[in-house]
């Protein structure tokens, strides 16, 4: 359970790619585990993601019956508030810190590189088209992924700056469905709901009170990181 709630907090970062072209409003998706045992599946129950955006600033909550994660990144750095069984947990970082953590990572894979295709759906009221992304792993093996991309909402993480960003470097729009993970368990999201509506400044306002502070490297160590 330790790699999914890490997988699921780079999901959160990876989502914040949201606020260019449509500069204000949200976008919520609908959230599936695929591959996980009965048992642990009915304990996580629905998912949902929702990002609010607004001129730069990005926020994503998510949730399910037995986590909230709430991210804020803006041109000051990152919050992260994560609630997992009344654990209460805060992360914060300067714009500063993230860029030198990118840096210092180690043993990068090389940049996804993506097809553009013709084919297009509808998702959530936009046209989507379909866009296959192969990727390689540390140990050189090379996988694709289908996902259906919005290219009315500009990627403004396209130079794969930030901590989970890097897998969406390069692509041209926001994934609307997306499935991606390790091995046999996989998270998919679909876009349910796109709003553009004006998003009240005080949405960006994250309180830590309450929460242990700490910091990303405490928090990768406790979920087994390195």
């Amino acid at each position: 359970m330790k790699k999914l709630f890490s997988t699921l907090a780079v999901v959160a970062l990876s989502a914040l790619s949201l606020n260019a072209q449509i500069k204000e409003g949200s976008i919520t998706y609908n959230m599936t585990m695929e591959g996980l045992p009965p048992e642990q599946a009915a304990m996580m129950g629905d998912m949902e993601l929702k990002s609010t955006f607004k001129n730069g600033k990005s926020l994503t909550e998510m949730s399910s019956m037995m986590f909230t994660n709430q991210t804020l990144v803006d041109d000051k750095g990152m919050v992260m508030l994560m609630e997992q069984m009344g654990n209460k947990i805060a992360i914060k970082q300067t714009k500063e810190e993230m860029e030198k953590e990118a840096a210092k990572a180690k043993d990068k894979s090389p940049d996804p590189k993506f097809e553009y295709t013709s084919e297009t759906k509808m998702i959530a009221g936009y046209e989507c088209k379909k866009v296959i992304m192969t990727t390689v792993s540390k140990d050189k093996k090379e996988e694709k992924t289908e996902m259906w991309v919005c290219d009315k909402f500009e990627n403004p993480n396209k130079d794969g700056k930030g901590r989970g960003q890097t897998i969406m470097k390069g692509l041209k729009g926001v994934p609307f469905e997306y499935s991606g993970g390790q091995g046999a368990m996989k998270l998919k999201m679909v876009a349910k709901e796109v709003s553009i509506e004006p998003v009240a400044d005080s949405k960006f306002e994250l309180s830590t009170e309450g929460y242990k502070l700490m910091t990303m490297d405490e928090l990768k160590s406790m979920q087994g990181g390195k």
